[in-house]
């Protein structure tokens, strides 16, 4: 059986791709079958640099806003240009997410199995008033072992021989649209994956908290109802954040007259286009964990249309791992039907 070809750059994965089935012939030149040959692969690490040196200002417009919104850090002084994180995967797919805003946890290990070292956090504590001289009980902690999936997201592009010929900065322009959609595919995961819809899916932060709020009529009693419950189950409100839908920030706003959420006792509120209408959830969102994959993986093959002539096409595959899970279900309160 061929290996696959572990290729060292984009340039050298496109050039050894191949078609996915090749026709066979016998001596006499009767059709045999199909031959699969093995993909053109090459793996990218998570930390690696998404834009090659040397190409960012040969990008498209488009790509150049892009990356402009996702890799600015959060600092009042938004228009210095020192402020810009680096341009890596990790940057785009991970660190811009709207979920590792509102403070998610997200391990970028590539580590699947074993137990999670949560600090400070144990599933049986005893506590007891004590006499004098008296020894303290131990108590016997344990560890909860979360049961990791390794759920999919596949990217597909196709690359054209002109395209190779005519995009200045081709590599760069593929990395950009391949990250962004990772990253649109994970968010929406985290947030509404449900995996008794699509099975290849983890399921995200609204199928899984199981605390669900009746809305009022004003976003003031919205919050106030909230923050209530949050408290009630002994979460400090100096460590929530709000994530809610695009119609419930238009909603705020006009109640408040202002742009910004503020005087809300959140340490952050956020906007996800992701989330369905009438919706907010609020919560520690550190206690929603997630791991991904340490690396990008593709898989090239040449490609041509059934019942089209060969024109020079590559099919580029990116496979990136994901799963997530909630600590805690204490820590989160939901809120859907708001109007």
């Amino acid at each position: 059986m061929q290996l696959p070809t572990q290729n060292r750059s984009f340039a050298e994965l496109l050039d050894n791709a191949q078609p996915e089935q090749i026709p066979t012939f016998d001596q006499n030149d009767n059709f045999k079958g199909f031959r699969q040959p093995s993909p053109s692969t090459l793996s990218v690490s998570i930390n690696a640099p998404l834009v090659q040196k040397g190409e960012e200002e040969k990008l498209q417009s488009a790509s150049r806003s892009l990356l402009r919104d996702l890799t600015v850090a959060n600092s009042p002084d938004i228009t210095n240009s020192n402020k810009r994180n680096d341009l890596t995967w990790r940057q785009v797919i991970v660190s811009s997410n709207v979920l590792t805003q509102a403070g998610m946890s997200i391990d970028t290990s590539g580590l699947f199995e074993g137990t999670p070292f949560i600090g400070g956090f144990s599933s049986s504590v005893n506590a007891t008033w004590l006499g004098e001289n008296a020894e303290i009980p131990e108590s016997t902690p344990a560890t909860v072992n979360f049961p990791y999936q390794i759920h999919t997201i596949g990217v597909f592009s196709l690359v054209s021989r002109r395209m190779r010929k005519l995009v200045p900065a081709l590599v760069s322009e593929l990395n950009i649209a391949q990250a962004k959609a990772i990253r649109e595919q994970l968010e929406i995961a985290f947030l509404t994956g449900d995996s008794s819809i699509n099975p290849d899916q983890p399921d995200g932060l609204l199928k899984s908290i199981s605390q669900t709020i009746s809305p009022r009529a004003s976003m003031r009693e919205i919050f106030a109802d909230t923050l209530s419950a949050l408290e009630t189950n002994k979460i400090g409100i100096e460590s929530l954040s709000a994530i809610v839908s695009v119609d419930v920030a238009k909603k705020m706003r006009e109640e408040t007259s202002a742009r910004a959420f503020k005087n809300m006792d959140l340490n952050r509120v956020l906007v996800s286009s992701h989330l369905p209408t009438g919706t907010l959830v609020a919560g520690r969102f550190s206690d929603l964990l997630g791991v991904t994959g340490n690396q990008i993986e593709f898989l090239a093959h040449s490609y041509t249309p059934e019942g089209q002539p060969e024109a020079g096409m590559t099919r580029v595959r990116s496979m990136f791992d994901a799963d997530c899970l909630i600590l805690n279900q204490d820590s989160f309160v939901k809120v859907d039907g708001i109007v």
